[in-house]
């Protein structure tokens, strides 16, 4: 992969049609979207049965940023117009918004462990992801629209400069310590706060590899390397076009797939229409 192909790839520029760089992000986006699609109905006859809180609001959250995603791709796609960065900065920020609120709330609502009901654990975990990744957003824009400096798109004065670079360094070293913290969290004595699930830690190594090859990434462009842009280039590609997928295969599958689960949430479906249950019980479910 050409050092060019991988500038315009990791930093789009208004005025430039790369459609290789929209359809590696936009077709695999598109492809889970179909996927969620087609067993939406019954996702949904779950999701009523259950009368879980706590994944219909993940389900809910993952359409959201799927359909904005995609929305994007295609936004960049029509738009080749240099006038049009505006538009596309804020396309960014509300994607990356969405993208780091759903990813805090995995870690923040698995962190409570058994300390908080259903219906408070999932309040807590709005409020803080929701406070992570507003803090965040409100740092990239006053980088992008009051220092000018560009993030997310190409910038023909000096793309390598240390102002830019140095934020995507400081981001990924950040969650990489984040989830190095979550995988030797097991061989402390808080142990018991995570789930002893093979696929959450599974999640946790390809999250802490990604973000690594992230910050590598930076590091070298940073320093006038221009095979810095392959780098990063991979770690974001990764990111938008797998990590909503990933999500959804490490926690949230096995609850749509589960056919035992289905028998018992038809059973407590009937037996709470017959009034069996009280509010209190029905909290335990949220």
């Amino acid at each position: 992969m050409g050092a060019g192909v991988c500038i315009n790839f990791v930093s789009p520029r208004p005025g430039v049609r790369v459609l290789a760089y929209d359809l590696a992000i936009g077709l695999p986006t598109l492809a889970f979207l179909v996927f969620l699609a087609w067993g939406l109905k019954s996702s949904l006859r779950k999701l009523q049965r259950s009368r879980s809180h706590i994944m219909a609001t993940y389900y809910g959250f993952l359409w959201g940023i799927t359909v904005l995603n995609l929305f994007r791709c295609i936004l960049q796609m029509v738009q080749t117009g240099s006038s049009h960065a505006t538009s596309w900065n804020v396309l960014w920020l509300l994607t990356r918004f969405g993208m780091i609120a759903l990813e805090a709330s995995v870690v923040v609502y698995l962190l409570q462990g058994y300390v908080a009901s259903g219906r408070q654990a999932l309040l807590n975990t709005v409020i803080v992801s929701g406070s992570a990744a507003l803090l965040e957003t409100l740092v990239k824009v006053l980088y992008i629209f009051a220092l000018h400096v560009p993030l997310f798109l190409y910038d023909p004065s000096g793309d390598m400069r240390w102002s830019k670079w140095s934020f995507w360094m400081l981001h990924g070293f950040a969650a990489v310590l984040c989830y190095a913290a979550l995988l030797v969290l097991p061989f402390t004595q808080w142990r018991e706060l995570l789930p002893a699930k093979a696929s959450f830690y599974r999640y946790a190594v390809c999250m802490l590899t990604l973000y690594t090859t992230m910050a590598v990434g930076s590091i070298l462009v940073g320093s006038k390397l221009a095979a810095g842009y392959c780098v990063f280039g991979v770690a974001v590609w990764l990111y938008y076009a797998s990590y909503p997928a990933l999500m959804y295969f490490t926690f949230l599958a096995e609850f749509f797939a589960d056919e035992q689960l289905d028998i018992d949430l038809l059973y407590y479906s009937e037996m709470r229409d017959a009034g069996c249950f009280d509010d209190a019980y029905d909290d335990s479910f949220a």
